[in-house]
């Protein structure tokens, strides 16, 4: 395995290189040995158009040749190319795979993602050693951050009126900086919690856990649990969008239309865990409480505690405080910790955010949605116009 970003690079042109020739080999001779029978430095001198541009080529037999590459593809755990008629065409996606930007962007995932489970299995990743992510993925994360505001910083545009600004400083306007990102979505949720207080609407505040064998470590000791399948955190995170969408799937068929913010965060061993404030009509918080109940003990729902455990509810009550105020906490922690004096775990909040945005990350796993609403390009357009 790679041990670092120049070792992906060797592996990710042998890996075009190998596409790019058995495209060739195949179109050329009509035949092509099984992928895992052709030596990756087989120079194939007897294929006379080795050179031929790739769209002369594989248009005779594209639907062969993305067949014979998508099974090498796979062969490193990527998922094949969707080919659809508004879409990526076969002779497209052969063209990717043959690119060797195409597999950075994928063998640099995969390694990273091996990287942090080999840390997790070990029994590395927990609140009393290197909490939420290994140490090695959150360096790795900012060397990645440092090399693009680096690169941002290096590139300018100058408008119409002449004015230059360098990439960065056009960055830090939008979302993309994270003090701007927390304040949109500070400005967003209380939009929400205004509305509900003018329509007498009741806020919740819910949290969704995912079964034992998502958890490599206890909670209280950091000890290996016995009950753990060696599932990733993006498995985990995937169960929980699974849940999810049968529990508004079922909402739905009540006439139930909660609005509000879901927010995606790592346990202490790196397992996906999800709060979620919503707004609804008074009359049916029962209802959807009882929903959410029910699907989130659907699986494994007979194991020890899993009733207190796998989901938590608590109603927002004005008088006590506001609903923004609420999870004001969890998107801060989440983004950059600035407002916090200790992290859940009692760890620096400032250190805590970048470990968390490092396995955010790592997993590809989305950390907010809005619950809802109009979309954010709307509301976004509108606030423009105010």
């Amino acid at each position: 395995m790679a041990t670092d970003d120049e070792g992906v690079r060797v592996i990710v042109q042998d890996c075009a290189d190998r596409c790019r020739r058995m495209a060739l080999h195949h179109n050329v001779n009509g035949r092509v040995k099984p992928s895992t029978a052709v030596p990756i430095n087989e120079d194939f001198s007897y294929a006379t158009k080795r050179l031929e541009p790739l769209t002369e080529i594989c248009g005779s037999n594209s639907g062969e040749t993305f067949r014979i590459l998508t099974e090498y593809a796979a062969s490193f755990r990527i998922e094949a190319i969707k080919v659809t008629e508004k879409g990526a065409t076969e002779l497209g996606a052969i063209k990717r795979m043959c690119d060797k930007n195409w597999w950075m962007r994928r063998l640099r995932k995969i390694f990273n993602q091996a990287y942090q489970q080999t840390a997790i299995e070990l029994n590395l990743v927990h609140k009393y050693k290197q909490i939420y992510a290994s140490d090695l993925t959150v360096k790795k994360r900012q060397q990645q951050r440092a090399y693009n505001e680096q690169m941002l910083s290096s590139m300018s545009v100058i408008n119409d009126a002449g004015q230059r600004f360098s990439l960065k400083e056009l960055s830090d306007l939008n979302v993309s900086n994270p003090a701007v990102r927390k304040a949109e979505l500070m400005v967003r949720m209380r939009g929400f919690e205004e509305l509900s207080k003018e329509h007498g609407h009741q806020g919740i505040f819910i949290t969704i856990t995912c079964p034992s064998k998502y958890h490599a470590v206890y909670s209280k000791s950091g000890q290996p649990n016995p009950k753990y399948q060696h599932l990733t955190p993006y498995q985990a995170n995937q169960y929980l969008c699974g849940l999810w969408s049968r529990i508004r799937a079922q909402w739905n068929r009540k006439d139930i239309k909660p609005y509000g913010f879901r927010v995606s965060e790592p346990q202490h061993d790196g397992t996906p865990h999800w709060h979620i404030l919503l707004f609804v009509e008074p009359q049916h918080i029962d209802e959807l409480k009882q929903v959410v109940s029910h699907y989130a003990l659907e699986e494994d729902g007979d194991e020890k505690c899993a009733a207190q455990n796998r989901c938590d509810f608590k109603l927002i009550d004005p008088e006590k405080g506001s609903a923004t105020g609420y999870i004001a906490k969890y998107v801060s922690k989440n983004i950059d910790g600035l407002g916090l004096d200790v992290g859940v775990y009692g760890e620096n909040p400032i250190t805590a955010a970048q470990r968390v945005d490092a396995w955010a990350s790592c997993w590809c796993i989305r950390q907010f949605q809005q619950i809802g609403g109009a979309s954010v390009s709307v509301w976004r357009e509108l606030r423009r116009l105010n």
